[in-house]
């Protein structure tokens, strides 16, 4: 239809044209973007090992964590790793539950090795005394991850961040973001 003016349509119809096309396309992207992070298996956490046979490695190997349900969770990001696949193939399957932290004495004469008692780990990855100052009598996630190739992973997290791990092979991981 033309305007006394003589042009056709008008300046309005034209803007939301533009408008209505760039909303739909960001509205459409951020659907996208939305969903991929929901669906998507998300990966964040590796372990690195810092003592035991891993750690003589040059370059040293790192491990990444493999987590279930959607990216923002009420349950912490630890408390969703679902497996952890190691460099050589191997995949270790489990899952993590909150616990209390036994007090720093209640370890008894065997299970003093870091492998069977994970307060032990913590003293040795983060400084003698951490575990009673920092850990003990606290929520914890704890974990036990069982490898296909016969790798036994225990690992414990404190705030989602600070964690430790030890394995059936005599080595000790700090687990990092």
């Amino acid at each position: 239809m033309k305007s006394k003016s003589g042009r056709t349509g008008n300046r309005g119809d034209a803007q939301r044209t533009a408008c209505g096309g760039n909303a739909w396309l960001i509205r459409t992207s951020l659907l996208l973007v939305g969903l991929i992070l929901v669906v998507a298996p998300s990966r964040g956490q590796q372990i690195d090992p810092v003592r035991g046979p891993l750690s003589l490695q040059a370059p040293g190997p790192f491990f990444e964590a493999t987590m279930s349900g959607p990216v923002y969770s009420i349950k912490s990001d630890f408390g969703r790793v679902k497996s952890w696949t190691f460099n050589d193939g191997e995949t270790l399957k489990g899952r993590c539950e909150s616990m209390t932290a036994p007090s720093a004495g209640a370890q008894t004469s065997d299970s003093s090795s870091p492998e069977m008692n994970l307060s032990a780990a913590w003293d040795l990855v983060n400084g003698p005394g951490y575990y009673a100052a920092h850990v003990a009598g606290n929520k914890i996630l704890h974990g036990t991850f069982t490898g296909d190739k016969g790798t036994v992973l225990r690992v414990e997290s404190l705030d989602n961040y600070v964690a430790v791990g030890a394995d059936n092979r005599g080595n000790l991981y700090k687990i990092v973001w």
